[in-house]
């Protein structure tokens, strides 16, 4: 359902994510949840790791993995799981004409 670019952004961002939670979170279980929706496909990783120091700024990366959401209009948000470890949801918006 979406273009060929959009799918390498989407396996190279859970990639990413799935390599941060292996490096950083110590966590035992990951979920992870991807569709195609008509205007943006989710990305939706979460871990039951020791979380994100939430004093600790964006760098290296996080700061890579935030530019590839961010630079083509998407977003990346990073939140707490309760009772530990993070969300990360990933989405870019999708060409017009692929729907």
């Amino acid at each position: 359902m979406v273009a060929d670019d959009i799918a390498d952004q989407l396996l190279a961002a859970l990639r990413e994510a799935l390599t941060n939670t292996a490096r950083h979170a110590h966590a035992t279980a990951v979920d992870v949840a991807a569709e195609a929706t008509v205007t943006r496909p989710p990305l939706r990783v979460a871990d039951d790791g020791r979380g994100i120091d939430p004093a600790r700024t964006r760098s290296g990366g996080l700061a890579n993995f935030h530019a590839r959401a961010v630079e083509p209009g998407g977003t990346l948000t990073l939140t707490p799981r309760r009772p530990t470890g993070t969300v990360l949801e990933w989405t870019v918006p999708l060409p017009a004409d692929n729907g």
